[in-house]
Formats: structure tokens, C-alpha cells, sequence
């Protein structure tokens, strides 16, 4: 995985814990511990191997990233300055704001 604040390689842990009752297809599923996921026994073998995948893929985070004290910035790579050429704008709500304060418009 790739750091989105330096854009070096990351190495994360992963850590998930999940839950599968295997039924047979006309099992009742009343009977089961609430927070289990249910896999329905049929004709076809399990796959495995894809069931691990999605599990791995869904505990991996949303924006990898290494720990804030760690992470360097990429060299070149700078905060923006404010410009002296930048034009304020007012804000467009501010009008809405007037509206609530005088009942009578």
C-alpha cells in the first residue's frame, strides 16, 4: 500500500474478526447468535480463498497512511501561501442571515 501523505510504500497491520454460521438452505435462521453472517451450504464447494479476500479487503483502511509522527512530506512539496493578489469574497448565506434576524421581510 502506498501512504497518502508522503507517497511511500506502507506496511499496515490488519486485524479482523468475523463471524459465519454455515446453514444448509432451508435452515431457520431465527435460531441463529445474533452478529453472525450466514454462508448457506449448497451444491458447490465453498471458496475459501475468495471469502478470506473480501474479509482482507474490507479490513484494510480506508486511506492508508503511516503514523503522523512517522510520515515525511514528499520533497518539493509545500504548504501554499496566502496571495496578496487574492480577492475576498463575501459570503453568499450572509444574506440568509438577515432574513432570520428581521421577521418582517
Amino acid at each position: 500500500m502506498i501512504c497518502q501523505r508522503c507517497l511511500e510504500p506502507v506496511s499496515l497491520p490488519i486485524r479482523s474478526e468475523c463471524h459465519y454460521a454455515i446453514v444448509k438452505p432451508d435452515a431457520d435462521l431465527q435460531s441463529l447468535p445474533k452478529g453472525y453472517d450466514v454462508l448457506e451450504a449448497g451444491e458447490e464447494p465453498l471458496d475459501l480463498l475468495s471469502l478470506i479476500e473480501e474479509e482482507m479487503l474490507l479490513a484494510l483502511p480506508i486511506v492508508p497512511a503511516h503514523d503522523p509522527a512517522d510520515c515525511q512530506q514528499p520533497v518539493g512539496v509545500t504548504e501554499p501561501e496566502p496571495c496578496e493578489d487574492e480577492v475576498s469574497r463575501s459570503n453568499p448565506f450572509s444574506v440568509l442571515a438577515q432574513l432570520k434576524r428581521d421577521p418582517n421581510v
